[in-house]
């Protein structure tokens, strides 16, 4: 249940687009990530609507691969948690050295799945067993313990004394007396969220997933390794002595800040502020003002200092949909000469409740005119609305006027949009027959991004092989790469390209019969029909080309011998690289090793490495 979900938004990079080598290597080692670098919204669950009290909270866990859903792409935000679940979040989720030694469970086998995380979670400090020496693996978690394993297990405290912070519940006399310490420090520290009701902890209920993913990502941001989410549910204790403070809780987001005045007046001038840590504490107490403070924001955006503007732009993404008022004051900031202030009124205007048709109107603006952040930020957000923005970017990728760029970018977001969204039939009125017209593109790149993306539909892109065919047999550089993503298009749709990549064996292009061969290969096993190509390649074109064969060859282990004759010519070579090759070749087969399922030639979607939200990198850049 709790295991990887990843998924990875090529478009995101695309405004700083990478210049891949056709250069064929092996991957040495993986690249390691940011372990806390949470992704915007890129898995979606059907029961889990993006009105949902906590969808944010599920969304930013299940992308840090901290929180998972089930194989029906649900994500049963109401169901309980047993125990063994819980402790493979605090295990998975928490990076924190031991503080005891682990111990045995009498009704925890060795073998069983949560064992190790059971033992992490124990020696940690965040959960203890029974005294009857058991752990009480499928007994489902109740809120009380949830908040009291956290705040044991990261050593949290509070600097009031338990009956001040508890008065904010009002239902504090259900809390036992040996926890009272723990839950007003989790109280504190903001760890709690009281849906639907603010000001009831509820303690002995049993707590629900979505209960849990929330508690966990604020038990996150206390410690610094996320941002915080804008919620109502958290309750905030009042300022302790200031009897101007009200409510020690706040259920409503403009009571959240006791020291707010009702102009905010002061805040919004530190928003220009040349000392960053001045104007991010005026920025976060604005947001913590919520509503309140969103019209004061909505003025300060017409601000001649654009630190200003950029501050106002990111409180209002912050604070969310109590920002709708603001709405037409981002509109026209979208237009502003400050990249960064554009990046976060974008990012604010997803935010908002802005009528679906015209937020994608927007973002696919910022897809076709800018770059950098902007375009970034957009091809998030897009990719989030899923379906409904497909239509809009298929219009972009017939437009005359766009620039090749935006249609790369366009035609990436289609194939990642099917990825998280699956438009099914839908696909073959609309985005299918569009992409293989792109084909046609005279730029290489856009006609690369088109193929990568049919390819993204899987069998369900059959209908374009004959317009992937005429791009693969077309394509006559060896340096443009639309071969390389072609071949691999058609190996994802699947049996129904035999006939396409066989032809192909015969290209002028080298490296299009080779691509064709290892695409062949993975999809047939069937040596003896791409054994002929790999030979001959042994004796033409560049070192480059005859390097790969010699390395194809290799992976298919003993189906390769007909090609020993060939390998043996090759060590007399003048070329050490080549001598080299055809060395180990024929080591590889004289051993009897098994052959490979690829032939190394055509990359993988695992290859492509994530990037860090581009709302995050906007934020970090505001306060730098």
């Amino acid at each position: 249940m709790f295991g990887q979900n990843s998924y990875s938004c090529r478009a995101i990079a695309l405004s700083t687009a990478l210049a891949v080598s056709t250069v064929i290597t092996l991957p040495l080692a993986q690249l390691a990530f940011a372990p806390m670098a949470f992704a915007q919204s890129t898995t979606r669950f059907s029961d889990v609507q993006s009105s949902y009290w906590a969808s944010q909270y599920v969304q930013a866990l299940t992308n840090a691969n901290i929180i998972s859903g089930f194989p029906d792409a649900t994500f049963r935000p109401d169901a309980q948690m047993t125990r063994a679940q819980f402790a493979s979040i605090l295990s998975g989720g928490f990076a924190k050295a031991a503080v005891r030694s682990p111990i045995t469970f009498s009704d925890v086998p060795a073998d069983h799945w949560a064992a190790g995380a059971i033992a992490s979670a124990y020696s940690k400090g965040f959960l203890s067993g029974y005294p009857d020496g058991t752990f009480g693996l499928d007994q489902p978690v109740t809120r009380l313990e949830v908040l009291v394993a956290l705040a044991n297990g990261l050593g949290l405290q509070s600097s009031a004394s338990p009956t001040e912070v508890l008065a904010v519940f009002s239902d504090r006399a259900q809390i036992p007396n040996w926890a009272t310490g723990a839950i007003a420090a989790a109280t504190s520290q903001q760890l709690i969220v009281n849906y639907p009701n603010v000001q009831q902890l509820n303690p002995n209920r049993f707590a629900s997933r979505a209960e849990i993913a929330a508690i966990a990502y604020q038990a996150l941001v206390s410690r610094g390794s996320a941002t915080a989410i804008n919620s109502p549910y958290v309750p905030v204790v009042a300022t302790v002595g200031n009897p101007s403070s009200g409510n020690p809780f706040t259920g409503n987001p403009s009571n959240s800040n006791p020291s707010a005045t009702d102009d905010f007046s002061d805040l919004v001038a530190s928003l220009g502020s040349n000392n960053s840590s001045i104007q991010r504490a005026a920025a976060d107490s604005l947001v913590k003002s919520g509503a309140a403070a969103v019209p004061d924001l909505a003025l300060a955006l017409e601000s001649d200092s654009a630190p200003t503007r950029a501050a106002a732009a990111y409180a209002l993404n912050e604070i969310g949909a109590p920002a709708a008022p603001a709405t037409q004051s981002l509109l026209e900031v979208i237009q502003d000469d400050n990249e960064l202030v554009r990046a976060l009124a974008t990012s604010a205007l997803t935010k908002v409740g802005l009528n679906r048709d015209v937020l994608v109107t927007v973002l696919v603006a910022a897809v076709q005119n800018e770059s950098g952040l902007v375009k970034d930020i957009a091809a998030e957000a897009l990719v989030g609305i899923g379906k409904d923005a497909v239509p809009a970017l298929g219009s972009l990728l017939q437009s005359p006027i766009a620039n090749s760029l935006a249609k790369r970018t366009a035609a990436t977001l289609i194939g990642d949009i099917n990825q998280i969204d699956n438009l099914g039939q839908s696909a073959l009125q609309s985005a299918i027959p569009i992409l293989a017209e792109t084909l046609n593109n005279s730029d290489s790149d856009v006609r690369k991004a088109a193929a990568g993306a049919l390819g993204d539909f899987g069998s369900l892109a059959n209908v374009a092989i004959p317009a992937l065919s005429r791009a693969l047999l077309g394509d006559n550089s060896d340096n443009s790469g639309v071969s390389q993503t072609v071949a691999g298009s058609l190996l994802k749709i699947g049996p129904e390209s035999v006939p396409t990549l066989t032809a192909a064996l015969t290209s002028g292009n080298a490296l299009t019969r080779l691509y064709a061969a290892d695409a062949l290969w993975t999809l047939t096993q069937d040596s003896s029909l791409i054994l002929p190509t790999l030979v001959s390649l042994l004796s033409t074109g560049d070192i480059k080309t005859r390097e790969l064969a010699t390395l194809g060859l290799s992976y298919l282990g003993r189906q390769a011998l007909p090609a020993v004759p060939a390998l043996r010519q090759l060590v007399g070579a003048n070329n050490q690289r080549l001598v080299s090759a055809a060395q180990l070749a024929l080591l590889i087969l004289n051993n009897n090793n098994a052959p490979a399922a690829t032939l190394g030639f055509l990359l993988t979607d695992t290859q492509t490495p994530s990037s860090v939200p581009a709302v995050f990198e906007a934020i970090s850049r505001l306060w730098s």
